[in-house]
């Protein structure tokens, strides 16, 4: 708020203290501004007009006959003029007079002292006051600086923002455009679909009637036909498997004798080769036969003429196992050294 120091109106007292007026802030800074109360105390100015009431009472009671003195003048020249007494009155008045202006004029001196250390303590303070509002403007000017700058960056930054959302709104359109676009194209091809099916479902109704009647009439007939059909074909079947069983069975007799044909041949096949092979040994074979029967004849006489020496811990007789088993024709057999095809069993005596 704007503070208005006025000049003191005193008479014979000149001031020395300015009309002060702080200009007015606009309204966002005088919202903003914080009054804070004065903490500095004034010295307190002495009251001269009563203490010179309460001097001019004291002058009036020791004086008693200052004030009253035209009356009683007036009463002695009615009654008894007193010339003679008018002239130390007159003094007395005037001493008074001069003691009363020597009073008032020492009041105005303390006053005048008082009202200049008042106007000097005024003086200091307003200039004090003076500073703090200069530098509360300066630092105001600086806040308003800052946030002008503030509002520079922030309407640049509005601006970039502004431009972005704009260039983001466009491709926004344009992509909302081709997605309706898009989307138009598929309805359409669902359009197209929906009369398709509907078609589709038309040409159903069409066979489901067709079919109902052909429930209601031919189906009985034709169910009928489909049963005796089914009862022949497996007749059919059944007369068929026989005839494959019967053919299995052919064929396995078949496959019998064709292979005892083959085992029969292949025996003789082996016999003719192994005569074949064994023929130019075939007398060393029997050589060696009749010497190993020559050797069991042998060894049975051994043991008639030595019977301790006959008994063998491999026989269960008693007698040794003889190397050479007999046959029944005595023909020595070696099946471990020498086998004896069945071929030279005929060559043997």
């Amino acid at each position: 708020m704007a503070r208005v120091f006025l000049k003191p109106n005193h008479p014979g007292i000149r001031s020395t203290v300015y009309n002060f007026q702080i200009p007015d802030y606009v309204p966002w800074q005088r919202s903003k501004q914080k009054t804070k109360p004065s903490t500095t105390t004034l010295p307190p100015v002495l009251q001269t007009r009563g203490h010179q009431k309460s001097t001019t009472k004291t002058l009036t009671s020791v004086l008693p006959g200052l004030y009253s003195k035209p009356t009683m003048l007036m009463t002695s020249q009615l009654r008894n003029p007193q010339e003679k007494h008018r002239g130390k009155l007159d003094s007395e008045k005037a001493q008074a007079k001069i003691q009363l202006m020597r009073t008032l004029l020492r009041n105005r001196r303390t006053s005048l002292q008082e009202l200049r250390s008042h106007e000097v303590f005024l003086t200091k303070l307003n200039w004090e006051l003076i500073k703090s509002i200069q530098d509360m403007e300066d630092s105001s000017a600086q806040k308003v600086r800052a946030m002008l700058q503030k509002q520079d960056s922030l309407a640049t930054v509005i601006d970039i923002l502004e431009y972005l959302n704009k260039k983001k709104l466009q491709k926004l359109k344009c992509e909302l455009k081709e997605w309706e676009e898009k989307e138009e194209s598929k309805m359409k091809h669902l359009a197209q679909q929906v009369e398709q099916l509907n078609a589709q479902i038309e040409n159903t109704y069409k066979e489901v009637n067709f079919l109902s009647t052909y429930m209601d009439h031919e189906y009985p007939i034709k169910s009928v036909q489909i049963a005796n059909l089914t009862r022949q074909l497996q007749q059919i079947k059944d007369s068929q498997q026989d005839e494959l069983d019967d053919l299995n069975e052919m064929r396995r007799m078949v496959l019998e004798y064709l292979s005892n044909q083959i085992q029969t041949k292949k025996k003789k096949l082996l016999k003719a080769l192994v005569v074949k092979s064994q023929q130019p040994h075939q007398e060393a074979l029997l050589k060696k036969t009749r010497d190993s029967q020559y050797m069991l004849k042998c060894m049975d006489k051994f043991r008639e003429v030595h019977p301790r020496h006959g008994c063998h811990p491999q026989h269960p007789s008693g007698r040794a196992a003889p190397l050479l088993d007999v046959g029944a024709l005595g023909q020595p057999s070696f099946p471990a050294l020498f086998p004896i095809p069945i071929a030279l069993n005929c060559l043997l005596p």
